[in-house]
């Protein structure tokens, strides 16, 4: 036996020390994933339920959402016709009210006019008749507060 025949023995028993030890070693990585493989499926059984039921919550949330979308469109609208009735009803009020306001003024002065006629008759007895009195003044009697 040569020194050729040793190194190719040494050789050898390497070649078949290092195959045993990858097989080992595959033999232990199989084992890790089929460990790796139960747990995804453990974890996948527990997930999916938990997101179906997410999913049917959010579904739920938006329906509400949606809801109060058009309760808040409903309210929008409403408040907009009830401003509208209000502003008709004081476009129908304010007219009249003037009016009224024009007319209670033009009676104050007329019945302002008429007693300062009555007391300037009153005051002087020569002067009997319409003839007679004096022409009315021009202008307000009295300062009106309003």
């Amino acid at each position: 036996m040569d020194f050729d025949d040793v190194l190719k023995l040494a050789l050898s028993l390497f070649l078949v020390l290092s195959g045993c030890a990858v097989s080992y070693l595959f033999l232990r990585m199989a084992g890790v994933f089929s460990n790796v493989a139960t747990s995804v499926t453990r974890v996948t059984d527990e997930v999916v339920p938990i997101l179906s039921k997410a999913q049917v919550t959010m579904d739920g949330v938006n329906r509400e959402i949606d809801r109060i979308d058009d309760i808040m469109v409903t309210a929008v609208n409403t408040t907009k016709g009830a401003e509208r009735a209000v502003g008709t009803v004081n476009a129908a009020l304010k007219a009249p009210v003037r009016k009224l306001s024009s007319v209670s003024a033009a009676l104050r002065e007329a019945m302002d006019t008429y007693r300062a006629r009555r007391a300037a008759d009153a005051a002087d007895p020569a002067s009997s008749g319409p003839a007679a009195s004096p022409p009315p003044k021009s202008g307000h009697q009295h300062e009106s507060p309003y």
